[in-house]
Parts: C-alpha cells; sequence; structure tokens
C-alpha cells in the first residue's frame, strides 16, 4: 500500500497534544531515580545520626521509659562501748506522705504549648480532705491545720511526719484503705456522668494517698549518755557531732544502685542482678568509752552543778597508760533522740504564737551550748595544775632538788617594780619544794620556774602537748595558745609557771598530767578501740601511741610521790578515795571579764590520779565559774573523790575473768573420792599422776597449802599432777605451800 500524505502504512497515530509513553519514561525516570536515592540518603544519614550520635540520649530515654533506676541507702554502723554496750545503733521506721493529687478531683498532667508535661491542679475537694485530715491529725497528735496544709500542697509527694511508732502505722493504713475507697467511689460517679455527658476524658482511679516510706533511723537507747562524743546525726542522716561526725564515712557506709524493670502499672520487679552497685552497711565502732563510768561521771557532774551552780563542768576519764579515753562529759547535757522539738516540726515561725517562739529560741540557745565538746573545745588558763609541769621539769633539769627550801617572801613578791607583785593566799615564808606543790604557792613555783633557760621552758611545754591538738580527730578541737620566748614579755616566764599567759583545753591538761604519771610519755588519746564491719569481723584495731617522751621514769616516780602529798597534806583533803591512795593537784584560776581578772569569777579544777604507785585512771574535773568564793579543793577535788570511790566500787563488783596466774589454796577440807591412807603429817605427799583434788586434799591433810601452776578448769578436773616442789618425804611446816604443776590428760 502506498504511503498517504507521506507516511508510511506501519506508524502509529500520535495521541492528540501528548507524548508517546516511551518519552515519557525517559524524561521522568531521571528524576525519579535521583528523588528516591536522595530520599534513601537521608534515610540512612537519620539512622547514622540516631544510631551513631543520638544513641546514647536514645537509650537512656527507652531506660527511663522502661526501667527506674534505685537508690539503696546503706545502714548506718553502730557504735558501742569496750563492753561491748550499744550506744548508738539503726532501727527501721516508716515515714508518712501524701500524695495531694488524691485531693484534687481535677488533677491532670499535660503537655503545656512549650512541650512539657504539667500539672493542672484546679479546685480541692475541701470537704474530704478536711475529714481526713481531722482523722489523721487525731492519730498524729497534730493540729488539724497542720495536717490539712500537707494535704493541699501541691507537690508529688508532701512529707506529713517521720518515725512513725508501729500503732500510729496500723491505724494510719487503715484509714488509707477509707480514704481510697471514698476517693474512688467518687471518682466512678464523675466517670459515668462524663460518658452521658459524652465527654471522653476519662477520671483517673487513685491507687494511692497516704504513702509510707521504710527507712532507718538513728536511736541512742542510753539517751543522753556520752550525748557530746556520740555526736548525733542530721535528719539527713549525716553526722553532726563527736564520733558521729569524725568518723562519719565509716558509719555511714556506701551507697547502692539497682535497675529494675516497670510495667505499664509502674510496678517495679527486684532482681539479684538489678543492682549496678552493692550497698555497703556501715563499720560497727567500738569505743573505748565505759557506759559505766561514763555513767558515774555524769551522775557527779549533774549533782555538782546543781550544788555550785556553774555555767558549765567537764569532766574526762583516761587510762593514762594508753591514752584510751574512758569518759568524757560536759553539762548541759542534750538527747540526740531528738534534733528538733517534734512540736515544731515543719512549722513556719509565723505559725507560732509569741509564746511558742521565746520557747523555741530558748532551746535552741540551749541545744547549742549542749553540743560542744566542752573538754576539747574550750580553752582556759590552767591555774595551779600547771605547777606540777613547771616542777617537774625542774626536776628533770636538775635545777631543784627535793626537800631544798624555798623563800616564798612572806605571801607577796614583787619581782619586777613595774608589774603587779606576785601573791599567794597564805603569807609563807619558806617552803620545800614539796610543800610549794602542796600548798600551791604561786611564789614559789615562779622562783622554780625562772630557773629554766626560755627556751628550755618552752620546749618542754610544747613536748607537753600546749599549743597543739591532741589528736583526737574531732571537729572543733582547740590547739589552745603557747607563746614562742620570743613573744614572752618580762612577766610571762614567772606567769607560765603558775599556770596563766597560755591557753590549754581541759583535755590538753589531762593528757599532759598522764605523761607525769604514767612515766613520762605523752600518749595520743583515742576513743576508738576497734572497727568491725556488719558482719562482726574485725577490719582495724587502734593501738595506743606515744606522741612523745617528756621526763624519765626517775622523775615521773619522784613527781607521784611528792604529790600525794597535795591530798594527804595539801590543798586537795577532800580528794582522798576511801580504798585507794591517789595523787594530783588543785588548779583555781581567775577568769578574764571585759578585759580585766576578775577575783570573784575563775575555773576550779582538779587533775588526779589512782591507784598512786600505778595509776590507771586519770581525771580531770572542772567547773567553769562556779557561784561563790571557792576553789578547786572546795568544788573539784570532792567530785574527783566521787568518781573515784564508785569507779573502785565498780570494779570490785564486776566479774573478774578466770585466774591466768598461779593460784594459792589454803583448804581444810575437799571432798574426793578416792580413799588415801598414806599422807603423813608432816611430810610433803607424793602427788604426782593423781586428780588435782586428790592431791589438794593429801597436802591440805599434811598440814600444807597448795600453789597451783596453769590455769585449771572451774572443776579442777581432769587435770592431772605432773610434779611437785618440794619433793616426797621433805620436811613440810605448817602452812608451808606446796607448788603442783599440772598437765591435761
Amino acid at each position: 500500500m502506498s504511503p498517504i500524505f507521506g507516511q508510511t502504512q506501519n506508524q502509529p497515530k500520535r495521541l492528540l497534544g501528548r507524548p508517546e509513553a516511551q518519552d515519557l519514561a525517559a524524561t521522568r525516570l531521571p528524576w525519579i531515580f535521583v528523588a528516591v536515592l536522595f530520599w534513601a540518603v537521608l534515610i540512612c544519614a537519620r539512622l547514622v545520626w540516631i544510631q551513631v550520635y543520638q544513641h546514647q540520649s536514645y537509650q537512656e530515654r527507652a531506660m527511663r521509659q522502661h526501667t527506674v533506676k534505685i537508690t539503696i541507702d546503706p545502714i548506718r554502723g553502730e557504735i558501742r562501748d569496750r563492753n561491748d554496750e550499744v550506744l548508738a545503733t539503726s532501727l527501721p521506721s516508716e515515714n508518712l506522705y501524701v500524695v495531694p493529687s488524691a485531693f484534687y478531683p481535677n488533677h491532670s498532667r499535660r503537655k503545656d504549648e512549650n512541650g512539657k508535661m504539667v500539672d493542672y491542679w484546679g479546685e480541692p475537694d475541701m470537704e474530704l480532705a478536711k475529714i481526713i485530715a481531722g482523722r489523721v491529725a487525731k492519730i498524729l497528735e497534730r493540729p488539724e491545720r497542720y495536717v490539712l496544709d500537707r494535704f493541699l500542697r501541691k507537690g508529688h509527694w508532701v512529707s506529713v511526719e517521720k518515725q512513725l511508732s508501729p500503732i500510729k502505722v496500723a491505724a494510719l493504713k487503715e484509714v488509707n484503705k477509707e480514704i481510697l475507697q471514698e476517693i474512688n467511689k467518687d471518682t466512678s460517679k464523675k466517670s459515668a456522668k462524663n460518658e452521658k455527658s459524652e465527654d471522653t476524658r476519662k477520671t483517673p482511679r487513685r491507687d494511692s494517698a497516704l504513702v509510707f516510706a521504710s527507712e532507718y533511723r538513728r536511736h541512742y537507747p542510753r539517751n543522753t549518755l556520752a550525748c557530746q562524743a556520740l555526736g548525733f546525726v542530721n535528719d539527713k542522716g549525716e553526722g553532726q557531732l563527736g564520733v558521729e561526725k569524725a568518723y562519719d564515712k565509716m558509719l555511714a557506709g556506701q551507697q547502692g544502685t539497682l535497675v529494675a524493670p516497670k510495667d505499664g502499672l509502674n510496678k517495679h520487679l527486684i532482681l539479684k542482678d538489678s543492682y549496678l552497685d552493692i550497698p555497703i552497711n556501715g563499720s560497727k565502732l567500738q569505743l573505748t568509752i565505759d557506759a559505766t563510768i561514763q555513767h558515774i561521771v555524769e551522775d557527779v557532774l549533774q549533782e555538782t552543778v546543781v550544788r555550785h551552780h556553774p555555767q558549765t563542768a567537764h569532766c574526762v576519764v583516761v587510762d593514762p597508760n594508753t591514752g584510751e579515753i574512758l569518759a568524757m562529759a560536759g553539762t548541759p547535757f542534750f538527747d540526740p533522740n531528738i534534733s528538733y522539738p517534734r512540736k515544731f516540726r515543719g512549722r513556719s515561725e509565723s505559725d507560732m504564737s509569741f509564746a511558742e517562739k521565746e520557747e523555741l529560741r530558748a532551746w535552741l540557745k540551749t541545744q547549742q551550748e549542749a553540743r560542744k565538746v566542752h573538754p576539747l573545745e574550750d580553752s582556759y588558763e590552767p591555774g595551779s595544775t600547771m605547777k606540777i609541769f613547771t616542777a617537774a621539769i625542774a626536776l628533770e633539769e636538775r635545777s631543784v632538788l627535793l626537800g631544798e627550801h624555798i623563800d616564798c617572801m612572806g605571801g607577796s613578791w614583787q619581782y619586777n617594780p613595774t608589774v603587779p607583785p606576785i601573791t599567794d593566799s597564805h603569807q609563807y615564808k619558806t617552803l620545800t619544794f614539796e610543800q610549794v606543790l602542796w600548798q600551791s604557792s604561786n611564789i614559789g613555783a615562779a622562783k622554780i620556774g625562772i630557773r629554766l633557760k626560755p627556751a628550755v621552758h618552752y620546749k618542754y611545754l610544747k613536748e607537753f602537748g600546749f599549743g597543739e591538738p591532741t589528736g583526737l580527730s574531732f571537729a572543733g578541737e582547740t590547739a589552745g595558745r603557747l607563746p614562742a620566748p620570743a613573744a614572752w614579755s618580762t612577766p610571762t616566764q614567772y606567769t607560765l609557771s603558775y599556770g596563766y599567759g597560755l591557753m590549754a583545753s581541759p583535755l590538753q591538761v589531762l593528757m599532759a598530767g598522764c605523761a607525769v604519771a604514767n612515766g613520762g610519755n605523752l600518749m595520743k588519746p583515742y576513743i576508738i578501740k576497734a572497727v568491725y564491719n556488719d558482719k562482726g569481723t574485725l577490719l582495724k584495731e587502734i593501738k595506743p601511741e606515744v606522741r612523745s617522751h617528756v621526763i624519765s621514769e626517775e622523775t615521773s616516780t619522784m613527781m607521784r610521790d611528792v604529790l600525794k602529798g597535795v591530798i594527804t597534806d595539801g590543798t586537795a583533803s577532800k580528794a582522798k578515795l576511801d580504798k585507794a591512795e591517789a595523787f594530783g593537784k588543785t588548779g583555781t584560776s581567775r577568769k578574764i571579764i571585759n578585759g580585766k581578772y576578775d577575783v570573784k569569777r575563775h575555773f576550779a579544777s582538779f587533775l588526779g590520779f589512782f591507784p598512786a604507785d600505778k595509776p590507771k585512771y586519770g581525771i580531770l574535773f572542772m567547773l567553769d565559774d562556779p557561784i561563790g568564793d571557792v576553789t578547786g579543793g572546795d568544788v573539784a577535788a570532792p567530785a574527783f573523790k566521787k568518781i573515784g570511790d564508785a569507779i573502785h566500787r565498780y570494779n570490785s563488783s564486776a566479774p573478774q575473768p578466770t585466774q591466768a596466774e598461779d593460784l594459792k589454796l589454803t583448804l581444810q577440807d575437799w571432798p574426793v573420792d578416792e580413799e588415801d591412807d598414806h599422807v603423813q603429817s608432816g611430810r610433803t605427799p607424793d602427788v604426782k599422776g593423781l586428780s588435782l583434788r586428790s592431791a589438794i586434799r593429801r597436802v591440805v591433810l599434811a598440814g600444807g597449802s597448795v600453789r597451783v601452776k596453769g590455769a585449771p578448769p572451774p572443776t579442777f578436773e581432769p587435770y592431772k599432777v605432773a610434779g611437785q616442789s618440794p619433793e616426797p618425804g621433805k620436811s613440810l611446816p605448817d602452812d608451808q605451800i606446796v607448788t603442783i604443776q599440772l598437765r591435761s590428760p
């Protein structure tokens, strides 16, 4: 067929105004490919951004949504005395919180215009809140207004009361059930009303109103006993004074953390492997303090305060040979169980009456004074107790001799016309070295002191520990003040010799006195005897530490003998103990009031030790500003006697450990099972191989006494005799000792 109008017969016809399909594909496919490729690149970049750069952020968000990180607090360690009596422990308790949203029926949580979740509270259900607050207030013994205020505060959880008793917790939990029933009954009615009105919003059911949180609270079973030495903890469980503060990290332990999965109802699943860090409970501290001696000291302090009305009174008891603090106290006392008066907790001053405000201020002032470790934090001019150290230094330096006569100038010595004279309370003319201490002569002490070179005098006082902290590691401890010789004025060495011109804490004076009493060693005081973990395993045992060797054993022995006379022939006759010999020194120093010494206001103290030959107890008793014209010999020495006699009675009545040394027996009758007809009176019997019981009988029947080497059990069985002295057959005078050597069977 011939072409028509120039077209071939097989050429398809084009659609009017539209290109052919092949042309469309050819032109559009590249653009489609570019778009898909660009989209794929964007997706890959987004994936890289999310999975690489945003990985940590999304992982944390997922963890927050599906898990919860919980901090586990450790249990604070116990504090016990040297005899293992509990002084501080941690007990489980319940704290009460309220969920305020339970009393806001229209409360909801939704996003604001910035996309943040915000609480919308609405108006509270005052009728319900008042009814419930009244019931809770009655159980808590709190004003209804106080409880209602916490119910209506806008927050997640609001604290209502802490450290509830089990009885109150049980009663409050019953109230909580009734609260929830009432709230959810009202919620169901509102939800039904919303459905009828085609309101799609659902009123959520409340699953909590009152919430109980368990925690451990610090408890001091002996209340005020050793309160300053122990210290206390604040509401956060942090140590605030004494041992609690000084060893806070050791007692607190280490927090633990766990990550627990949670479901849609916000319930947690706790598993063993959920722990990131296992909590470590605090260590148990065993103190050097003896609770019985502490109680004795505090009773005497209270009695002395009632009688003489000082501003404060302090006392420390130590073992002079080791530096162990056996008791330490100062008035006034406080109860560490009460960190804040219950009636004022959670209340602002605007809610208090004028009388209540005054009551709270008075309580806070008293607590501020009571919450001080006075024997460490207070400093004073020691007065006549310093004469001990002047005399010891002079003896050590051979600047004075025992029995040497010293001219005491008739009670007044104008050693320099430009300064006031040194005076004594009595008009002594001549006193021996010993009598200077017995009668506490300021003039005699000054004349002894100025025989020393200033540099030597200063060196010894530093070695006695003056001018430096004792090292007890308690916060607030004073170092005192000891001026260097370059700063001494004309009267300085004179006044230092009898206790003026320097400042010291009571503990510094006591530890210096211990160096005189124990053979010359200045010991570091310590209050922690041992540290255990919460399982009872010993972690650390504290040993005595010698800070310096100040004087010789010879000088120490001479000073012990000399100072006995202070009690028997001197100013401290009221310190004489009933059953033990003691030695010591009185101290009376004037207080500085408005820049001048006031002759009617002073510190009165006594520094004493017993038993005299081998001191086991060193005591410093001090009164700050007792009423009346009294001295250390009048008020502090009698207190020393009361404490010393009570400690002696305590030691005598305490159960004694099993006798470990040789046992001497004098028995007239001893029941035994064996018959023995071979004992000859006046001759040493043969007891080898016999039981101890039979051997004793034979010796006693022969007229002798028995000393047993080796510690037998209380029944004296089943040990056998391995040897004896004298040998069998020897002459045995009446009551002669026969020594028996034991061996176990």
